[in-house]
């Protein structure tokens, strides 16, 4: 099975939303704190076509000739703000997710797409990458440490 790594088109939004929908409903089955896709779809689709065209933002997928689209990620260039102020660069790269198709896992897939927004950050002068893994992701986290992540803060909340 051959899979290619390639930039998104917008031709490829339907697919990619398809995707999303997969990821958010694992995230809702981690932690009810996450809507369902029935409550975000709309939102989400309009953040995608918002950002899609600008310089700051990476979207990728993986594919093959027989399955079509069975991965995407999303890749962002931001400036610090609220929390992030307070580091010392003016610029870092944070990735938003890397979504594989379960029965694609444990391919490389999702460390290629990885190794691709790598590439372009370093590119983009970026000099250091952050992201978000729920404490119930698992098997997210262990993929983030085999990459070189490393917990530097914990997010916490209280609901009311």
């Amino acid at each position: 099975m051959k899979i290619k790594i390639e930039e998104a088109k917008r031709k490829d939004i339907n697919h990619i939303l398809r995707l999303a929908k997969e990821f958010t409903n694992f995230l809702h089955k981690l932690d009810d704190y996450y809507q369902t896709w029935a409550g975000g779809a709309r939102k989400y689709k309009k953040w995608l076509l918002r950002n899609f065209s600008k310089k700051n933002f990476k979207t990728l997928i993986a594919k093959t000739d027989k399955d079509g689209i069975i991965a995407y990620g999303i890749a962002t260039i931001q400036k610090p703000r609220s929390l992030t102020i307070y580091i010392k660069f003016k610029k870092f790269g944070f990735i938003e997710v890397i979504y594989v198709k379960e029965k694609f896992r444990k391919k490389g897939i999702g460390r290629k797409i990885f190794n691709k927004f790598l590439k372009w950050f370093i590119l983009h002068n970026i000099k250091v990458i952050e992201l978000t893994v729920h404490v119930k992701n698992k098997f997210g986290i262990a993929a983030w440490k085999k990459y070189g992540f490393f917990e530097h803060y914990k997010g916490m909340r209280k609901e009311l």
